[in-house]
């Protein structure tokens, strides 16, 4: 890389946050899933598994979570304290507050500092708000930072649900991890039938199959949700996003790589992210990248949801010392053509040149 100096005024260091300020921030899984769909069993299967010990779980019907005997009350809250170090907390009223509430609640010792923070809303709910508010609010944002979206899908139901109700839809487009229930009482055919309806909304997500209303842990959240000391990887190499996408796949949605293999001038590179978003927000599902920043030592990692895009956090090394930039796109048909369309014509631009 050429040394500081020699790099463009508009391409100096930027305040991304660091390495270390994104370690501090708790990380955050969504659960999401239409009624019935299986993601409070999941839910209390993830909560024995040891791995899991010290999460907490903010869920929207308190009464759902089976609660065993070795439980301390918290009090107003409807906070539980399991055996293994695992919260339960009623996610009632205004999400926003509930969650800050109990994050205040564990700063000043009210319960135990647990390590990560799991949110099940109600299966009526959109999680692009939910994820918004995490990406977005000043103080959620400071707090907190988005790991993943999992969503839960009915082998049984799942084909009407999807027909029938906009919030299936959209709860199936926004997942990093799409997750199969109950497929023991579904035909082999009417769970192929559905995998492939779920790539006509979500033609990235890896679709893993729940047995018995369990998947590993590990299978569903990326290594930093458990281990904030653990770098994010670059978003092809995630698990996230899933390595490729058919090229004969047609269906309302779809996936692009944008790439770029010199360094990028950040605010070029901004305008041209922000016309995008700004242009094409409603059909901007998911944006996630690690670019090569000029003036950054380490990459630049974004991520976004809809228009509102997180803080971007600059990583302290390149991870296996590839160091290229990447961005990943889920968008409809035409967002994906216009984003193609214009990266290209901003690439002079926008790169640093040798």
């Amino acid at each position: 890389m050429k040394p500081e100096a020699a790099v463009p005024r508009d391409s100096r260091r930027f305040p991304f946050l660091t390495q270390a300020a994104d370690r501090d921030r708790l990380p955050v899984a969504l659960l999401s899933g239409f009624l019935g769909s299986g993601k409070t069993t999941l839910v209390n299967a993830l909560l024995r598994d040891p791995r899991m010990g010290g999460t907490a779980v903010a869920v929207n019907e308190f009464g759902d979570v089976p609660l065993d005997r070795e439980l301390i009350d918290h009090g107003a809250d409807r906070t539980v304290v399991m055996a293994n170090g695992c919260l339960c907390c009623n996610l009632a009223g205004d999400m926003e507050e509930a969650v800050m509430r109990l994050f205040s609640r564990r700063d000043s010792g009210d319960v135990p500092r647990f390590q990560r923070l799991i949110i099940e809303p109600s299966g009526l709910s959109d999680p692009a708000p939910i994820a918004q508010a995490i990406l977005r609010n000043p103080i959620m944002s400071r707090a907190l930072r988005l790991e993943a979206i999992v969503t839960t899908v009915d082998a049984l139901f799942a084909e009407t649900q999807l027909a029938q109700h906009p919030e299936t839809r959209k709860q199936a487009a926004l997942a990093d991890r799409l997750v199969l229930t109950k497929t023991d009482l579904a035909t082999a055919d009417a769970v192929e039938r559905l995998r492939t309806g779920l790539r006509d909304h979500n033609p990235a997500a890896p679709i893993l199959t729940a047995s018995h209303g369990e998947v590993d842990a590990a299978s569903l959240f990326p290594p930093s949700f458990f281990d904030p000391a653990l770098s994010a990887p670059p978003p092809h190499r995630s698990g996230l996003f899933a390595e490729s996408v058919d090229p004969g796949h047609t269906g309302r949605h779809a996936v692009v790589s944008l790439t770029a293999d010199r360094p990028l001038r950040w605010r070029a590179f901004d305008d041209w992210l922000r016309t995008i978003r700004i242009g094409h927000a409603e059909q901007l599902l998911r944006v996630k990248g690690m670019l090569d920043i000029a003036g950054a030592e380490g990459p630049v990692v974004v991520q976004g949801v809809h228009h509102v895009l997180n803080a971007p956090v600059e990583l302290d090394a390149w991870p296996g010392g590839e160091r290229k930039s990447r961005l990943v796109l889920i968008a409809d048909r035409v967002t994906i053509a216009a984003a193609r369309e214009s990266w290209a014509a901003a690439l002079p631009g926008i790169i640093v040149n040798d």
